[in-house]
């Protein structure tokens, strides 16, 4: 017979096994579903989410099953202002506000020429046949670069919108890291149809800092992703087309409309 110590020693061992099978369960549960935004708060559901083949860095997506149903109404579409978070992780915090707005601009634009070269409407209200788009840019870690004092911005000055004011933070800082993410939703039910994220920078394996020319490309492949999904709801699924293939994108003729003058 076990005196009442061994007793007590065994449970304890045999808790302490459940316990640490337990996290590996739950640790692997995690990486499956959307370890990288672990505790981020934009998109309705980050554990819907599931990795994706990408070509570069590391994509996550999700299309509920409802799309099908919903989809096929929508020619409009509100954008929503892109919004911006630095990391936590970040080496430097300070980004001025038209810097991040430099950003937050270059995202809607992208997105908003390849809705619009799809053949959708931009519009400020919902309807039936509107899909409603929110955008952010999360994980933004950066660096500050030296700068000369020839390069000061005097309080007052008014920075050029688009490519000049994010030539302009590229030239102050280093971007290390950054995730764009997406979600579509009915306009007027709000409720959530598809979701994906884009991450590209260090934690996808990236061995320095992104470029202007790397930024441009993914806000560019994000806005094209986002018109793709929405096209493909609008065909049977036999003629859905894989998004993240330029090819297959570009190759694609109209699905509604005619692309905007």
């Amino acid at each position: 017979m076990l005196g009442w110590a061994a007793i007590m020693s065994v449970g304890r061992i045999r808790c302490s096994v459940l316990v640490v099978c337990a996290a590996g369960v739950l640790a692997a549960a995690a990486a499956g579903a959307a370890e990288p935004w672990e505790g981020h708060h934009f998109l309705s559901d980050y554990g819907k989410l599931q990795r994706v083949p990408g070509r570069e860095g590391n994509d996550y997506l999700y299309v509920d099953t409802d799309t099908e149903r919903y989809g096929g109404r929508y020619t409009k579409v509100m954008l929503d202002e892109p919004e911006v978070f630095l990391s936590p992780d970040s080496p430097y915090k300070g980004a001025k506000p038209q810097d991040l707005a430099a950003i937050s601009g270059l995202v809607r634009s992208a997105a908003a020429t390849a809705l619009k070269q799809r053949g959708y409407a931009l519009v400020d209200a919902p309807g039936a046949d509107t899909l409603y788009i929110r955008v952010a840019v999360t994980d933004v870690q950066i660096v500050k670069k030296h700068r000369s004092l020839l390069a000061y911005t005097p309080v007052g000055f008014v920075v050029d919108a688009g490519v000049k004011a994010l030539q302009d933070f590229m030239g102050k800082y280093d971007l290390l890291d950054v995730a764009l993410e997406v979600e579509l939703l009915d306009s007027m039910e709000q409720k959530s149809l598809a979701a994906a994220v884009l991450q590209r920078g260090k934690s996808a394996d990236a061995r320095k800092p992104i470029s202007f020319d790397a930024l441009v490309a993914v806000t560019s492949e994000l806005g094209e992703r986002c018109a793709c999904r929405v096209d493909n709801s609008h065909v049977p699924a036999t003629q859905r087309i894989d998004c993240s293939d330029p090819a297959a994108r570009k190759a694609r003729p109209l699905v509604v409309g005619r692309p905007a003058e």
